[in-house]
């Protein structure tokens, strides 16, 4: 009994070992302030990802609302200021590990200090309205919008799937975190066909987590 003991022993300092000195599949990645929006917020992002923001790169000028693009390679060919419709195609399904953020003017209870129930049901119909929910078959276990705090603001988070069946049978999720300065709707959103899903899930928190309005209301 007792050499059987000593073994079991021996094998749990073994595994204790190897479990502090190798790196965990899931750790945290090396993040990089990014600062390119800091009139709004500011986030970390990891090293090597690329910001495409598309509303300038369209129009040639800044502006506070528009899609920001944030992907794991660039989405424009070199010497180009305009995304690249197959580099993009590619980001819209998660085969290139892509999120984004939709500015859009806030409307009504959209504030940092408080973000209304009634206007978390605009942002899910915002979502229930996105081509790749409302062009299929919802799957029945749809989430309501659900309170959350991110940057210490309130606000909420939508996650819809839903399975087409043509021009190939797929299921998509958007998954959308909902926050505003009380100016400006900020709509962080992972969009992506499911199987690419849960490969950008676990960037998508980590950037999230370091996400700071600069002027918050």
């Amino acid at each position: 009994m007792e050499r059987r003991w000593a073994i079991r022993c021996w094998v749990i300092a073994i595994a204790i070992v190897l479990n502090a000195t190798m790196p965990l599949a899931d750790a945290a990645e090396d993040l990089v302030q990014f600062e390119g929006l800091k009139e709004q917020f500011t986030v970390a992002l990891p090293s090597g990802w690329n910001v495409y923001n598309q509303s300038e790169a369209v129009s040639g000028e800044p502006s506070p609302f528009g899609v920001v693009f944030f992907s794991a390679q660039r989405l424009t060919k070199p010497g180009e200021k305009t995304a690249d419709i197959e580099l993009l195609a590619k980001a819209d399904t998660g085969e290139i590990p892509t999120f984004f953020v939709d500015r859009q003017p806030a409307g009504k209870g959209m504030t940092c200090n408080e973000f209304s129930r009634a206007a978390g049901g605009r942002v899910a119909g915002m979502v229930r309205n996105d081509s790749v929910i409302s062009g299929g078959r919802e799957v029945p276990t749809q989430f309501l919008p659900k309170r959350i705090e991110l940057g210490g603001c309130q606000g909420f988070r939508v996650h819809m799937r839903a399975k087409h069946s043509k021009p190939e049978k797929a299921e998509w999720v958007v998954d959308v975190r909902a926050v505003s300065d009380g100016k400006v709707l900020y709509l962080f959103s992972l969009r992506a066909r499911a199987e690419h899903y849960q490969n950008v899930l676990g960037t998508f928190e980590s950037v999230l987590a370091t996400f700071k309005l600069s002027s918050p209301l």
